[in-house]
């Protein structure tokens, strides 16, 4: 095992424990974490949606649709779970940066740099959340719409926790915009609300097509 892939990662560790350390009197793990974890387990459910389908002779005709989807699903599953971890170090990196000595004009413009990097961090990891969340919130209305019937709660829930875990990383990204210029600000804010409104739509979408399959 790697040290990249030590058992200390919050990935390795048991649920109860990751919860544990989610509540703690820390501030991180915190909710960028959280959001990347709903998104991977959103991006799961629609895997196992995929895989409950893709060898079902009743589903042959989307079995090679559903097998691209699976890649895709899979990736996006992937690239969450590394956020999980990433989403708190890049806060740790930010508070490291906050505690450097200031004590003469060397020390400051190093501290500035160094505050300025781990500020991008910090929106960086989060927006790479709410976008992956909103990948998969792409997939997840044909999934739900041409999945094994048996799943289609499963895809439901997959997307609902795939848009819980966009809005939450939207909002860890809002929270670290303060210290930036005002254009940049407003880049963020803007690719937040289309994030946001594109994502809801998927999931009405899915709504729409679970209210058909379960009551209809």
């Amino acid at each position: 095992m790697s040290t990249s892939d030590s058992p200390a990662k919050l990935v390795y560790q048991p649920v109860l424990g990751f919860l544990e350390q989610i509540a703690a009197k820390s501030p991180a793990p915190g909710g960028g974490s959280a959001a990347a974890l709903s998104g991977a387990l959103g991006s799961a459910l629609l895997s196992m949606v995929i895989n409950f389908t893709i060898d079902k002779k009743d589903y042959a005709s989307v079995a090679p649709r559903f097998a691209e989807l699976r890649a895709q699903t899979e990736d996006i599953r992937s690239r969450l779970t590394a956020n999980i971890d990433e989403d708190t170090d890049a806060f740790n990196r930010f508070r490291l940066a906050n505690k450097l000595p200031e004590r003469d004009e060397t020390e400051r413009a190093h501290k500035a740099k160094k505050l300025a990097q781990a500020t991008q961090d910090t929106i960086r990891v989060p927006h790479s959340t709410m976008t992956l969340c909103l990948a998969g919130l792409e997939i997840a209305p044909e999934v739900a719409r041409s999945g094994n019937v048996n799943t289609v709660s499963d895809a439901g829930t997959g997307a609902e926790l795939l848009l819980a875990g966009l809005e939450s990383a939207a909002l860890n990204v809002l929270i670290n915009l303060p210290g930036l210029a005002e254009p940049e600000k407003l880049e963020w804010r803007r690719q937040v609300e289309a994030a946001r409104t594109q994502g809801r739509a998927r999931l009405n979408e899915v709504r729409t097509i679970l209210i058909e399959k379960l009551h209809g």
